[in-house]
């Protein structure tokens, strides 16, 4: 009896020690999260399909950088690093970068015997290749010229493309200096007063001989493998080939025929020649389709459901017993995932979960985690969670994650930040990560993270580009969100769970749309920061003229459109600074270097009159900050703003003495 006591006082302390362990996230405690694999993907599995080949990141606030490894898993589940890869490698669209990372997925060599990868040196975009344990790696290419893309053409052979060499670029840009350049129709004096588009100037793409380190030009063929499989031209959204390539499934229209005659997306199968097409004929094997894989005899596809789409489900055909069934159906993100020993190897998030690697059973849908980079994190103290769905005022679904504030006690009132535009997978911090969305919770805010509405129905009926024009002229694509927003907003004073007196909004790009739009039409708001200026006349000047073209090419028209044109009304109701009168909403503008010059028109403006704003800019910050330290200075600075307004904290910044007196005088 004694025993089992003190077995019981021993279990009560350590769970007491628990609790006393427990605490809210701080944004650091975020930023410090591991991370799996690139945006969507980046993940390989071996031709054997015993190991599992991944990049790991880890941020570093002490050097302001992030480091890579290399890992793998084995069947054993034993996962290991085997190769430092580096730092960042920031991803570029045509010589203009956003702020995300390039892909770094690795790749298997056709035998399975060595792994290919990129690394990140010192502004360097380098090709290496290593055995599968890790040894023996060396350089394949990168050292005069950085490496966009890469494939394995037999095991002693790759082919890789390449940017133009650095040395060339030095030069380019050294002679820009000297003797000025020509603004060119892909110019864009907001982007950057300097040229972009060198890196693409002169791509190489060549085979080397990974045995004597031989380099020759690829044959068209061969630079073709760049892009992966071919693709029949009736699988225009995702295509799987079975391990023998005998077989092929696809997601998409049946033929091209059909591909002109409805956008529709279906689940088909045939030979890989194209011969004997065979469609899935059930109901759920239509919609939001996304991943598909033939395993087993059997069509796995992936497909997106419920309210909003928000659900994640995972669905098996059997062509040939001519049934389906449903694996798995969650509020969770999957990606890259790829099959191995009869079950799906993925990375999964959930609103509580980072990104980890998991084994999903066929047979049973049951989800057994392999590596969690972030063993600890069940020690953070995280609060409640649930899902609020709404209509906007077309009929569109949309829905949000509450998350509820930390110590929350039932039939008192709470402050609310919103996050937006996208609540799916991990609740980190909206779109951009500038807004901790636990972090808030922790602070004591309800947080309504937000998954914007879609025009669902219209998309399958109108092309994109008709139905951005009708939505954007008639102003609905606004009203959608602003109607959206506050269905949301009443659910939570209905409930007695906000107080409507003290609710912020954030918001980046099409989020930050959103919030300039309803903070000069809705007194809602006692606190707003946005990291994405306003839509201002100068955009269309501070545009490129591609940018230009490719508007006018669908019918929209600048500024000076003629009165009679619906363009000239659409830019008098969209240019914020036109509104200004009517914002009185405390608004901090943390603005990246890349984008700041359209965001001065209306801080000059609010600041004449009298009216709370703030704007910071980031040297160096793209679209997207992709600096830690200046991502942790973004976040720090919302909380503190949002704090100051919506809970009268005030906290003293030691990197910036004036900044609290500053605020008092706003509030004045």
């Amino acid at each position: 009896m004694r025993l089992t006591r003190a077995a019981a006082l021993a279990g009560l302390t350590l769970w007491l020690s628990a609790i006393a362990a427990a605490r809210p996230p701080t944004p650091e405690d975020l930023l410090s999260l591991r991370d799996l694999g690139d945006y969507r993907s980046g993940l390989a599995v071996s031709p054997d399909e015993m190991t599992v080949a991944f990049m790991e990141r880890e941020t570093d606030l002490a050097s302001d950088a992030y480091h890579y490894r290399l890992m793998v898993v084995a069947g054993d589940g034993a996962a290991r690093p085997v190769a430092d890869a580096g730092g960042l490698i920031l991803g570029s669209n045509n010589g203009r970068f956003s702020g995300a990372p390039t892909d770094r997925a690795p790749r298997w060599s056709p035998d399975g015997s060595a792994l290919a990868y990129l690394i990140g040196r010192d502004g360097r975009a380098e090709l290496w290749r290593a055995s599968r344990d890790g040894g023996d790696a060396v350089r394949v290419a990168g050292e005069d010229a950085d490496v966009l893309r890469f494939a394995w053409l037999s095991p002693s052979a790759m082919i890789v493309e390449t940017a133009t060499p650095r040395e060339e670029l030095r030069r380019l840009t050294a002679q820009h200096e000297r003797q000025g350049f020509y603004a060119d129709t892909d110019f864009e004096p907001y982007y950057s007063l300097r040229p972009r588009g060198l890196t693409m100037a002169a791509r190489t793409v060549s085979v080397i001989d990974l045995a004597t380190g031989g380099v020759r030009a690829a044959s068209p063929e061969e630079a073709q493998r760049l892009a992966g499989p071919a693709r029949p031209p009736y699988a225009n959204a995702a295509i799987s080939l079975d391990r023998a390539e005998r077989a092929v499934a696809w997601i998409g229209p049946r033929t091209p025929a059909d591909r002109a005659a409805s956008p529709s997306l279906g689940v088909y199968t045939s030979l890989a020649d194209g011969e004997e097409i065979r469609a899935c004929d059930f109901a759920h094997c239509t919609g939001r389709l996304l991943d598909i894989w033939i395993i087993g005899g059997e069509i796995i596809f992936r497909r997106m459901e419920g309210h909003s789409e928000s659900l994640t489900a995972l669905y098996a055909w059997s062509p040939d017993q001519r049934t389906l069934r449903r694996i798995r159906r969650a509020d969770e993100e999957l990606f890259g995932c790829d099959h191995a020993a009869g079950a799906l190897i993925c990375f999964q998030e959930s609103a509580l979960q980072p990104r980890r690697l998991v084994r999903i059973d066929l047979a049973s849908g049951a989800l057994t985690a392999i590596y969690d980079p972030n063993p600890d994190w069940d020690q953070i103290d995280l609060t409640r969670v649930e899902r609020i769905e709404v209509r906007d005022a077309y009929g569109n679904d949309a829905y949000a994650h509450l998350v509820y504030p930390a110590n929350y006690r039932r039939g008192r009132r709470y402050p609310v930040v919103i996050v937006q535009y996208r609540s799916r997978g991990f609740l980190r911090g909206g779109v951009g990560n500038e807004y901790p969305i636990h972090a808030l919770a922790g602070r004591g805010y309800f947080v309504l993270s937000v998954d914007r509405p879609e025009w669902r129905g219209a998309e399958a009926q109108t092309s994109a580009d008709e139905l951005m024009i009708r939505t954007e002229l008639d102003g609905s694509e606004n009203r959608m969100k602003q109607t959206a927003l506050e269905a949301m907003l009443q659910i939570l004073d209905q409930r007695g769970l906000s107080d409507p007196a003290r609710i912020g909004i954030t918001g980046l790009s099409d989020g930050a749309e959103t919030v300039f739009w309803m903070i000069t039409r809705t007194d809602l708001f006692a606190a707003a920061v946005v990291s994405t200026p306003p839509v201002d006349t100068t955009a269309w000047t501070l545009g490129s003229a591609t940018f230009r073209r490719s508007l006018t090419d669908i019918g929209a028209e600048g500024p000076w459109a003629p009165p009679a044109s619906p363009w000239a009304a659409w830019w008098a109701s969209n240019a914020t600074v036109g509104h200004a009168e009517a914002i009185t909403t405390p608004l901090l503008m943390n603005l990246p270097e890349s984008e700041a010059l359209m965001g001065f028109a209306l801080a000059t403006r609010l600041s004449e009159l009298g009216r709370p704003i703030e704007t910071y800019l980031y040297p160096g910050a793209f679209h997207v900050k992709w600096r830690p330290n200046q991502i942790l200075s973004a976040q720090t600075r919302a909380i503190d703003w949002l704090d100051f307004w919506l809970r009268n904290v005030e906290r003293e910044d030691p990197a910036e003495p004036p900044r609290l007196e500053r605020w008092r005088q706003l509030r004045q």
